[in-house]
């Protein structure tokens, strides 16, 4: 009763007069000419440099720098401003919050450094987000009450599924995709007969893996993947068993840079961001996230673009997205695990860290800690490793230097190494 009475206020939360205004919203600027988003995007960004002129971070950041906020003009200016890291936020999250609002809500990046930064939402970003998550759904065939299994990491191992009436969507635990639990999810996937899946590329790879092993096939429409790079062998995989198309959304937790998947190209949303893409990096400013002010942000994905316009999409042509291939571990059940980077997340003192496998009995989590690091810090990473992996595997946390991670030929660090 209680779950169900929570499930009903988060769907009204997230779905509702707002967040349909915003749906709105989003529709007339695919409505409007080239010039008129332009005129819009340039005001947005006027909008954000004149809030934050009297932010406590912004106005010493910029000062630093030389920067006079008032010679800040238009949106051409933004090469001007000076690039704001990681860092710089995880040292100055309060100083960044604007405003005491209420219904804010604290978020995680996803750490695949290992060393994870906390972000605030406030209640309007939270409905902008849904909202451009639910635009591209609904252009692509689906609505919010329509029927959707969504395979989760956050369920706990002993809760393998759970059916949200509300939102129409039956939860299955990323944790039960093995051998052992196939003809449980078989039955369930086809009673339930979902029009979508929705989840990781990984965690649907996985899933097929599993169909496919036992000979048998399915017709879902359509699947919606997130959070992870998108790979032709996964995309091809999937498509062949579920009989589906696959829609994927490229997104951060800090809401500064969003792209959606149309074929073989990806594209902008409108007004969700402003994006300039470099060689080794994008720098990033939100347009959906006043409350928590991000503005020329570096993301270090690897973003390829040769900066053509599309018309019809109203946006740069993104040609492909790099930076995000992690290798998953996998479990002595079979249980292919993926998105490791969740076990960081509240996780304090750790600077960075490296997952590594060589067999499937035990996993080497090597720490780069930070000088506070204490016995509290290491058993909370131990509770969540165990929460993720299971009681199984044999968990053995090092102590390490930075210089003892490992990177790849070129240079590119992975949070979770298989060596099997």
């Amino acid at each position: 009763m209680i779950s169900t009475i929570k499930s009903t206020i988060d769907y009204y939360a997230k779905h509702n007069f707002l967040f349909n205004r915003e749906l709105y919203r989003i529709q007339e600027y695919y409505d409007s000419d080239s010039n008129s988003i332009e005129l819009q995007r340039n005001n947005a960004f006027q909008s954000l440099i004149q809030q934050v002129k009297h932010n406590t971070f912004y106005k010493k950041f910029y000062d630093k720098h030389g920067v006079n906020l008032n010679q800040i003009q238009n949106l051409n200016d933004i090469v001007r401003l000076p690039i704001l890291n990681k860092d710089l936020v995880k040292t100055n999250i309060n100083d960044i919050k604007q405003g005491r609002k209420i219904l804010v809500l604290k978020g995680h990046t996803s750490g695949t450094t290992g060393s994870p930064l906390v972000i605030y939402r406030d209640f309007n970003a939270i409905i902008k987000e849904n909202a451009y998550v639910w635009w591209y759904r609904m252009q692509n065939g689906l609505l919010p009450k329509d029927k959707k299994i969504s395979i989760r990491g956050d369920l706990n191992r002993e809760t393998m599924f759970y059916h949200d009436k509300c939102f129409n969507t039956l939860y299955i635990s990323s944790y039960a995709l093995n051998k052992r639990n196939f003809k449980t999810l078989y039955s369930k996937i086809t009673q339930f007969k979902p029009k979508a899946f929705i989840g990781y590329p990984s965690s649907l790879f996985s899933l097929a893996l599993l169909f496919e092993d036992n000979n048998i096939s399915l017709d879902v429409p359509l699947s919606f993947t997130s959070s992870e790079k998108l790979l032709p062998y996964q995309e091809t995989k999937i498509g062949c068993v579920f009989g589906t198309t696959i829609y994927d959304w490229y997104g951060n937790a800090e809401r500064t840079i969003a792209l959606y998947k149309d074929n073989s190209k990806y594209y902008e949303p409108i007004l969700y961001s402003i994006n300039n893409y470099n060689d080794k990096n994008v720098l990033t400013t939100s347009l959906i996230n006043t409350y928590f002010p991000l503005i020329n942000y570096e993301v270090n994905d690897d973003i390829e673009t040769q900066n053509k316009y599309s018309i019809q999409k109203k946006s740069i042509i993104i040609d492909s997205i790099g930076g995000r291939q992690e290798d998953i571990i996998i479990l002595k059940d079979g249980s292919r695990i993926g998105r490791l980077d969740v076990v960081f997340k509240g996780v304090k003192n750790i600077k960075m860290a490296q997952i590594v496998q060589k067999n499937n009995y035990s996993i080497e989590v090597n720490i780069v800690k930070d000088n506070s690091y204490t016995d509290k810090d290491e058993q909370e990473l131990l509770n969540n490793l165990k929460q993720k992996l299971g009681l199984d595997t044999q968990l053995n946390i090092n102590s390490i230097s930075k210089d003892d991670l490992i990177y790849s030929k070129s240079g590119k660090f992975s949070l979770v190494i298989s060596k099997i």
